[in-house]
């Protein structure tokens, strides 16, 4: 007996001693770099983006080391402030580039979560492996079909699929308790509250360092760089991501009490905010979320979502013409009943026909790093930076039988978490919801990757682990 306490005390003080070599490493690093700032003026801006990196990893560590729960919203506020503070760098030194060291702060940081997965690897059950070993076999056969090609952008979405993926591991592996569970869906309420207000100023002020991005991006899309005449995007990257982020938050806070941030004033904050930034589908995701959950939740859910419908609407007859920018989202709003007349929807229908005739001549794929956002890291012209139809997307880069495999694998989740929440009403519902919302969005984009794809997973790693053993303290 005492061989094996002598024994567990040894690997207890070699985790320790690992833990404290990569805090002192990371000091020593911070400091060389501000001494080689300091020496070499053309090297301020990469460094202070790479400091920032590594400050924010060297704190997601310590937050595993010491509160473990406070991970995930760690890493999502780490998502949600990293754009806005590669725009305030930017700025601040008056130069604009494509790539930035801050965008991989996220992905760094979400890696994180593959302690724990390593560590309690065995906890995974034969679901859950089943859904990892596809996805995984995908991602590695795009990977190397695409690395010799498109090299870095490869890597890059490699990590901006592979890294949602994680936390559906992680929070089956973590077991932590349905209170921290709540905590979790709260904090992403409190984001998305924070993103509504500075949104919401935004749109009224247009702060220099937005203004600064907006002139030097080339953003067209977004409006004209004045105020009250843009669409918003708070802290995220453009307006189609803010208005994904704020549509989840929406559904959520609508359908449980729980999961509110400030209330009703919270709800009206973060609808006003998804308004602005004239995203529709934004809604029309809240809104089919908002009916999933309906259609599966119990009866008292089902009073208030009902009461909180007629006060939304209530707010959009008769609260939404007296503000600022109303004439845009009316305007944006009408065309859903002539999409035969929306450029943009007509965009999607031509975009699609000339990918499936490439799907036809190139049936094994193309890989990883040909489509997406990591394509501005190569200087390959046969890449494609902006993909209007996801599900095309993933017979695009992992070719015919290996993205039919990933869409097979997202209808069997899909079933599996209707028929759990005929009998389990905490969790399943929501759950069901996000994977009911990931089927719609992949029609216009590949939401199974980057900030998107890590709120869907969290989301839907929620039913897959519960069990009565959540309910209380593990």
């Amino acid at each position: 007996m005492e061989w094996i306490s002598g024994k567990s005390s040894w690997r207890k003080g070699a985790i320790r001693t690992v833990y404290r070599l990569i805090h002192m490493t990371g000091v020593i690093g911070f400091g060389a770099m501000i001494g080689l700032a300091s020496a070499v003026d053309s090297l301020h801006m990469k460094l202070l983006e790479l400091a920032f990196l590594l400050l924010s990893l060297l704190l997601g560590l310590y937050i595993h080391t010491k509160s473990t729960h406070a991970l995930i919203p760690y890493t999502l506020l780490i998502w949600t402030i990293s754009p806005e503070i590669r725009r305030l760098l930017d700025w601040s030194f008056q130069s604009y580039s494509d790539t930035s060291i801050i965008m991989l702060t996220p992905y760094c940081v979400s890696l994180i979560l593959l302690i724990p997965i390593l560590k309690h690897f065995k906890r995974i059950d034969p679901r859950i492996s089943m859904i990892l070993k596809i996805i995984g076999a995908a991602l590695i056969y795009g990977f190397f079909l695409g690395i010799l090609k498109y090299r870095l952008s490869s890597v890059y979405e490699l990590l901006n699929l592979a890294v949602p993926f994680l936390v559906l591991a992680y929070v089956h592996v973590s077991r932590f308790d349905s209170t921290v569970w709540d905590r979790w869906l709260r904090s992403f309420a409190y984001l998305a509250v924070i993103v509504g207000v500075y949104g919401i100023y935004q749109y009224l002020v247009l702060p220099p360092w937005d203004y600064f991005w907006m002139t030097t991006a080339d953003m067209n899309s977004v409006g004209l760089p004045e105020p009250q005449k843009f669409r918003v995007f708070s802290l995220l990257n453009s307006p189609g991501p803010a208005g994904m982020f704020l549509g989840f938050a929406l559904a959520i806070m609508i359908v449980q009490k729980k999961w509110r941030a400030f209330g009703i004033v919270g709800i009206m904050i973060v609808a006003f905010a998804l308004l602005l930034t004239l995203v529709r589908v934004g809604w029309i995701t809240c809104v089919i979320m908002i009916i999933a959950y309906f259609a599966r939740s119990r009866l008292k859910s089902k009073l208030q979502l009902l009461t909180l419908g007629i006060i939304m609407v209530l707010a959009y007859v008769f609260i939404l013409p007296a503000l600022p920018g109303a004439n845009q989202v009316t305007s944006r709003f009408s065309t859903l009943g002539s999409l035969e007349e929306d450029h943009s929807f007509n965009e999607r229908l031509d975009f699609a026909k000339y990918i499936i005739s490439d799907m036809i001549t190139h049936p094994v794929g193309r890989g990883l790093g040909s489509s997406g956002l990591g394509v501005k890291l190569t200087q390959n012209s046969d890449t494609l930076a902006v993909f209007d139809n996801g599900y095309l997307n993933l017979f695009y880069s992992f070719g015919l039988p290996l993205g039919l495999a990933v869409i097979i694998m997202l209808g069997y989740l899909f079933l599996v978490l209707y028929k759990m929440s005929k009998t389990e009403k905490s969790y399943a519902p929501i759950s069901f919801a996000a994977i009911s919302a990931t089927l719609f969005l992949l029609l216009g984009s590949n939401v199974l990757s980057g900030l998107t794809g890590y709120i869907l997973m969290l989301k839907i790693s929620l039913a897959l682990t519960y069990t009565p053993l959540n309910r209380r303290e593990m």
